[in-house]
Formats: C-alpha cells, structure tokens, sequence
C-alpha cells in the first residue's frame, strides 16, 4: 500500500466514525473542498504535514494516535517517489 492511499484512508475511518461531512470537515479545518477531495482520492502524492494536523486537530485526533495504527509500521509500507 501505498503511504498517502494509507492517509487518505486513516482520514475518511475517522471521519466517518465522527459522522462529520466532507464539507463541514473541511469548514472546521479551513481548508478548500479540493484540497480534500485531492487528498480523499489520492490524487495529492505530497500531503503537507500541516494540512494533515490540521485535518487532525479537526478531527479531534492527536497525531500520536493518528500514526498509531499498525498500518504505519508494515514494511511493504510504499512511498511513492514518481
């Protein structure tokens, strides 16, 4: 798997737990509807890691917990460099 197909993944779970809509998330987050549209369908290979803790901290999620998900740690963990 690829890494930011695992973020974008991690990031719908959560939202979906928190029954938050896409719009209202990126509200909260104040980011634009196609900055996480990008990142939902994995059409942004580098997601900035302060649009990610953002995206977090509207999630009510730390990035500790975030990163937490024994996912992170497969080793056929991909990054894609093209």
């Amino acid at each position: 798997m690829l890494l930011n197909q695992l973020i974008s993944e991690k990031l719908e779970d959560l939202r979906k737990e928190r029954k938050i809509g896409v719009y209202t998330l990126c509200n909260k987050a104040a980011i634009s509807y196609e900055t996480y549209r990008s990142i939902r369908t994995n059409k942004n290979k580098d997601i900035y890691l302060r649009t990610l803790f953002i995206l977090l901290r509207a999630l009510d999620v730390s990035p500790a917990q975030f990163f937490s998900d024994p996912r992170f740690a497969d080793e056929e963990l991909d990054i894609d460099f093209k």
